[in-house]
């Protein structure tokens, strides 16, 4: 059994004398998924189209390519959480994959988006690919899982663990601004200035460039971040039985589908909205504005109205959160293509309702500590993972299903695309997210953990820690 030792001197006082975070933490842990969105949403929003239309591979290929390694990457997931709880080193548990883990994630990042001249045949492309997106997924593995475990050991206290996603998901947003700010200028730059005949350079020196940015980063997040909340190992807990404890919570199970069903809409929509813009709007000049405003909508979200979990409750709020998300991407469905004010306001509130991604990363803490009162024992790594797992399967599942429509509804790579293919492409990437928000409220009403049971299970924890 694992327990938690953090130094306090009076069990009455223990709660609020946890100290807060300095800003400068919190705002290294934010710029952390700012770096992870400048590999990961980069990927996940240009790679398909660079198979597509660079390489030449078909959606249907492509749809197995990402299928496959998004499910072995997944796989990895709880292997690597399982390793980096038992990780003995002078970093701690977790931050020595940040340290290490990086440079190679920033490699593989830029390979995805290489064709290199030996690759002659459609075979060799197709391998090629393969084996650069199952490097950069199982890279990105291994820097994020420990990243998102370290918010759950950085501070024992919920308000400040809560602070701490809200910084990660303002800035994940952010840096999804960002991206979608400055993504076609720079492919569109290092392709030659032609906004109409994109080239392979063009997106492989924009993925230098934002590898460029996102390594100093990741080790800003490692140099002011430190592990406080400790495991006391009184007892070896094996491989299964952290397995076992993470299977049999109940919380955590509904987490990893509210997860699972939210981010199959998230990634899905991410992956093909660049074929909204481009093939059905019909607006390359607008795609550097269309494309941020969901984050920057985002981020004014979680701002306004995260705030009020306290008040109530953390489920409400996603009630909230999910059913407008879904009221939105139906109204985009059936706004007509030429009216682009009513598409950019609806696109920005569309944003606006995506506040609720940082409300459930907020749950697995809880989720966590309840494991740790039931069972004794803390598996942070494990349990993130499991999570993570979500991410992984959302993103295999949204990737895959979207870009196989794409083919089913006669998608062709630059071409004027029939009536079908547009319809098809306006289904893909507003109805189908929609659905999937509406799904995200079923494991929602069956989660029982609210703020009273956390905040008793917190303070027998305190108590035992004080004790320890």
């Amino acid at each position: 059994m694992s327990k938690v030792s953090v130094v306090t001197e009076n069990p009455v006082t223990v709660i609020e004398k946890q100290e807060k975070l300095p800003i400068v933490t919190k705002v290294s842990y934010g710029l952390g998924d700012f770096a992870s969105q400048l590999f990961w949403s980069f990927s996940g929003s240009y790679l398909t189209i660079y198979y597509t239309d660079v390489m030449g591979i078909a959606p249907a290929v492509i749809a197995m390519i990402m299928l496959f390694s998004r499910i072995a990457d997944g796989m990895f997931d709880p292997v690597l959480g399982a390793i980096a709880d038992r990780t003995k080193s002078k970093h701690g548990r977790f931050r020595p994959y940040i340290l290490y883990g990086t440079p190679f994630l920033a490699l593989f990042s830029v390979l995805a988006f290489t064709s290199p001249a030996f690759l002659g045949s459609m075979d060799a492309k197709i391998a090629w690919a393969l084996f650069t997106y199952l490097g950069l997924s199982a890279l990105y593995t291994v820097v994020n899982i420990p990243y998102g475990s370290l918010a759950s050991v950085m501070t024992p206290n919920p308000g400040e663990r809560t602070a701490l996603f809200s910084f990660r998901m303002t800035f994940t947003n952010l840096g999804s601004v960002l991206l979608s700010i400055a993504s076609m200028p720079l492919i569109i730059f290092f392709s030659g200035g032609n906004a109409n005949s994109l080239t392979g350079n063009g997106y492989t020196m924009t993925a230098v460039t934002l590898a460029v940015i996102a390594v100093p980063l990741f080790y800003v997040l490692f140099f002011n971040s430190k592990e406080v909340v400790l495991p006391i190992n009184n007892a070896k807990v094996s491989f299964k039985e952290s397995f076992v404890s993470v299977l049999s919570s109940k919380s955590l199970i509904l987490i990893f589908f509210m997860l699972l069903t939210s981010l199959t809409a998230f990634f899905g929509r991410m992956g093909v909205q660049i074929y909204y813009y481009m093939y059905v709007i019909k607006r390359m000049d607008l795609v550097a504005v269309f494309m941020p405003l969901p984050a920057v909508g985002a981020v004014i979200g979680i701002l306004l109205f995260t705030r009020f979990g306290t008040k109530i409750g953390k489920k409400n709020l996603l009630y909230i959160s999910y059913f407008f998300s879904s009221i939105f991407l139906i109204m985009l469905y059936f706004i007509d293509f030429s009216n682009i004010t009513m598409l950019l306001v609806v696109t920005f509130l569309f944003g606006l309702a995506q506040f609720g991604t940082p409300i459930v990363m907020a749950m697995i803490p809880d989720a966590i500590d309840e494991l740790e009162y039931k069972k004794g024992v803390r598996v942070d790594g494990t349990a993130f993972a499991a999570t993570s797992l979500a991410t992984k399967f959302a993103s295999a599942l949204g990737g895959a299903v979207t870009v196989a429509l794409l083919g089913s509804f006669g998608y062709v790579a630059n071409a004027d695309q029939t009536p079908e293919a547009i319809g098809g492409i306006n289904l893909v990437v507003n109805i189908l997210p929609a659905l999937c928000f509406l799904l995200a409220m079923i494991p929602v009403f069956l989660y029982k953990l609210d703020d009273n049971k956390t905040r008793e299970i917190r303070e027998q924890l305190d108590a035992q820690r004080v004790n320890e």
